[in-house]
């Protein structure tokens, strides 16, 4: 793959002092101790002190361009752009001068603005896909990554990976808040922040894990920005299987309505994520700010536009139960393999578990789901060993349901289709739980939160949806039972169903079977050690 020959921008004298204001300010400014040090911490052991920079919100397709934003110790820098996956090589080398430390101040998370950005072209020949774009100035670097889509959506391959940008981007503390208090200034959450800031390199752990596992088995895909899916309803039309991965917890009503229309035309999904679909938000109409309110009386729209107020899905006045359109909830799942406070939680390992912790146990080992996997009912998969880890954790999704001659059956009171057939369950710890006591769900089995793996069609004449809810599920991708469960799903699910009707609970192979997919994580109402583990879990899977 041929180098691009670097590019260089000369500094302009306005853009090298941008932000100092006169002596005197340049002075206190040489003095302060900070005062060469990049701000980037991402306030869950990830501090960039020399280098960080962020991607300019828009779509980022072949062809096209990719705009950056760069704060910097030092003027001159390199940007390397590569393809991430299993040893992809750098694709284009560029180098850069007239770069500025932006002191970021605590109170920017709604208007980043470091400068004006440096464009880098994306040949039209690079293959669509997560992409890593790297910053280095000699001194330090830093990364992010970004879903650049295809010019021409499908033409490479009918598989589509999304990422799950506004997840991320709620995440982020730069600028002085997110949208959760943990990482927060004064520990107060932002009901509004700006889509142009870092997202840590941390946060794409899954992404990087299971697109690396795809180039190993040799499976072609493409992949596309949760904000394009926000853009375009037409972006699904062009695949047969979409994909989503890891972390998706914010969703636009556009992003729903564009998810479901493509299902139900007969489009497929495969969702390798856990806590998918948790929360509603809307963003500006240039799409640099995202809003959440998270509390329906505190949002503008309520009693206004209920349909697009910014809470839960399932709660009122939205009552949209995302178990609709994913068969699963957070709400009846929880946190596996999960620590508070000393306390453990479905610890693999830990006092109480029964071999099943941190894994998933099969319920139906005839579907085809398992095939070629060895496993008979009963048997738990995914638990880990010295070369993968757990799958379960932190968070999973789960559905309702009771006990039918010792099959686990879907009751349907959450939203979730009767169709939904269960084939593999985890213990969860249900923090979320309706009946308002933690680890508690009254009117499920055992009256607890589970995780419930399984396939389902959301109306007769839709693509099927198969779901392994939860955040983890790529981390474990080297057990050879995980990965032949997921090499089942795609290879059955890229196709597009040719007739209605489901035949899901089928243990023999039918080309009518497709799949949909979302993604998952972060509670809802999580304390703030909880969601520190979680950052730091997810510090520690990227190597997080």
């Amino acid at each position: 793959m041929a180098n691009i020959l670097p590019t260089h921008i000369h500094p302009t004298s306005s853009k090298l002092w941008t932000g100092l204001a006169g002596v005197v300010g340049l002075i206190s400014f040489m003095l302060s101790p900070s005062a060469f040090a990049v701000s980037c911490d991402f306030k869950n052991g990830d501090v960039f002190a020399e280098i960080c920079g962020y991607i300019e919100a828009g779509s980022v397709q072949t062809g096209g361009q990719l705009k950056v934003h760069v704060a910097s110790t030092t003027p001159s820098f390199n940007v390397y752009v590569r393809r991430a996956g299993n040893d992809n090589p750098n694709l284009q080398s560029s180098s850069f001068d007239g770069a500025v430390n932006y002191n970021t101040p605590t109170n920017s998370y709604d208007d980043l603005n470091w400068g004006s950005a440096y464009s880098i072209g994306i040949p039209a020949d690079w293959k669509s896909g997560i992409y890593e774009v790297s910053f280095n100035n000699g001194k330090g670097s830093y990364s992010e990554f970004v879903a650049i889509k295809s010019a021409q959506p499908g033409n490479d391959s009918k598989i589509l990976v999304l990422d799950s940008l506004p997840t991320k981007i709620a995440y982020s503390p730069i600028g002085g808040k997110s949208m959760y208090g943990f990482n927060s200034t004064d520990g107060q959450a932002s009901a509004q922040v700006s889509m142009e800031r870092p997202t840590g390199r941390g946060q794409w752990a899954e992404h990087r894990g299971f697109v690396t596992w795809l180039d190993k088995q040799g499976i072609a895909y493409e992949a596309a920005s949760m904000m394009d899916l926000h853009r375009d309803p037409s972006l699904l039309s062009h695949y047969n299987l979409v994909i989503l991965v890891g972390h998706n917890e914010y969703w636009s009503k556009e992003m729903r309505d564009n998810w479901d229309s493509y299902l139900a035309a007969g489009g497929n999904g495969a969702i390798f994520s856990g806590n998918t679909m948790w929360w509603q938000v809307r963003f500006s109409a240039d799409n640099k700010h995202m809003v959440c309110y998270k509390n329906a009386n505190n949002d503008p729209l309520y009693g206004q536009d209920n349909s697009r107020v910014t809470t839960n899905w399932f709660k009122s006045p939205v009552n949209r139960p995302e178990n609709l359109s994913t068969g699963v909830s957070f709400q009846h799942g929880g946190y596996a393999n999960y620590t508070e406070s000393g306390v453990q939680y479905y610890v693999k390992n830990s006092t109480g578990d029964d071999g099943s912790y941190g894994g998933f146990k099969v319920a139906d080992a005839t579907h085809w789901v398992f095939a070629d996997t060895g496993l008979a009912n009963g048997n738990v998969f995914g638990r880990g060993d010295g070369n993968s880890s757990s799958v379960v954790g932190y968070e999973v999704d789960g559905a309702l349901y009771s006990m039918s001659g010792n099959k686990p059956v879907v009751t349907g009171e959450d939203g979730t289709p009767l169709n939904f057939q269960i084939l593999a369950t985890t213990p969860a710890y249900a923090v979320n739980s309706p009946s308002l006591v933690p680890g508690v769900v009254y009117n499920n089995h055992a009256g607890q939160g589970w995780g419930t793996m399984g396939i389902f069609q959301p109306t007769a004449n839709s693509g099927t949806v198969f779901t392994a809810p939860t955040i983890d599920w790529a981390e474990g991708l080297n057990d050879p039972q995980v990965s032949r469960i997921t090499r089942n799903v795609i290879d059955r699910l890229n196709a597009r169903a040719q007739t209605s009707g489901s035949s899901t609970s089928s243990s023999e192979p039918s080309s009518q079977v497709v799949a949909q997919s979302s993604g998952g994580g972060g509670g809802s109402f999580p304390l703030a050690p909880l969601l520190l583990g979680l950052l730091a879990v997810g510090f520690k899977a990227r190597k997080r």
